[in-house]
C-alpha cells in the first residue's frame, strides 16, 4: 500500500489549520478525513484477510515453499506491509466481539499483534490495558515489557501510562504556533525594519526550541 494513499492516523500529525476556512467548509473537510480513514482501515482488513488465506494455502514444507514471498513481491507489496495487514486482520478477528479493539488504530493493533507467542497473554493485554487512551509509543513499550516479563500487571500498565512526553509535545506546539505568527507578521503592513527585528527574535526562540526538542528526543532514545 503506497504511503501517499494512507491518511495520517493521529490528529496532531495533520498540519492543517481548519480555522483558515469557514466553519461549513472545515466540517466538510474533516468529515472527508473520517470517511477516508474508514476506507483505509477497511482496505487493510481486506488485504490482511486475503493475504492470510493465500499464506495458509501455501504454508508447510512442500513444493510451494517460498512461493508466498515471491507472490506478494510480484504484486509490489513489501514484507512489513504484508505481515502488518495479516496481523491486523488476525487480531481483529480473534477479538471480533470486543468493540474497543475494533476501534483502535492500525498502528496500535500492529503493536499488540507482536505478543504472538502467547495468544492468551495478548488477550489479557487487550482486556486490561486502556489501549484506546494510550499513545502508540506507550503501547509499544507495554508490548515490549509484556513480551519480556511474560505477564501483564496493573502496576506495569500504570507505570507506562504515567510516562509523559508533554514537554516534547509542548515544544512542537510552540514551534507550530510560532510559524503561524511569522506568517501573520509578514502579512501586516509594518515597516520592513520592524518586521525584520520581530522575525529575527521569533526565529531565535524557535531555533532554541528546536535544539531543546532534539536534545529531549536524543535523551529518550538513549
Amino acid at each position: 500500500m503506497e504511503k501517499g494513499l494512507i491518511i495520517k492516523e493521529k490528529i496532531e500529525d495533520i498540519d492543517f489549520d481548519y480555522k483558515t476556512v469557514d466553519e461549513e467548509t472545515g466540517n466538510i473537510m474533516q468529515q472527508a478525513v473520517d470517511k477516508m480513514r474508514v476506507v483505509t482501515q477497511n482496505t487493510r482488513l481486506v488485504m490482511g484477510e486475503q493475504l492470510n488465506i493465500v499464506q495458509e494455502k501455501l504454508a508447510g514444507n512442500n513444493q510451494y515453499d517460498g512461493f508466498f514471498g515471491k507472490w506478494y513481491s510480484a504484486l509490489g507489496l513489501k514484507k512489513d506491509v504484508v505481515y502488518d495487514c495479516i496481523n491486523y486482520y488476525k487480531v481483529l478477528i480473534a477479538n471480533s466481539e470486543n468493540q474497543m479493539i475494533q476501534e483502535l488504530s492500525f498502528s496500535k493493533i500492529c503493536e499488540v499483534a507482536k505478543i504472538k507467542e502467547d495468544i492468551e497473554l495478548q488477550k489479557e493485554v487487550i482486556e486490561k490495558a486502556p489501549l484506546k487512551e494510550m499513545k502508540v509509543k506507550q503501547v509499544t513499550e507495554l508490548v515490549k515489557q509484556v513480551n519480556s516479563r511474560k505477564e501483564v500487571t496493573e502496576e506495569l500498565i500504570n507505570e507506562i501510562m504515567q510516562k509523559n512526553d508533554e514537554p516534547n509535545t509542548t515544544l512542537k506546539n510552540f514551534i507550530k504556533v510560532t510559524n503561524v505568527i511569522i506568517q501573520k507578521i509578514k502579512e501586516q503592513n509594518m515597516p520592513k525594519e520592524d518586521v525584520e527585528k520581530v522575525l529575527n527574535l521569533i526565529n531565535e526562540v524557535k531555533d532554541l526550541c528546536s535544539i531543546e526538542q532534539t536534545n529531549s528526543h536524543i535523551e529518550e532514545e538513549g
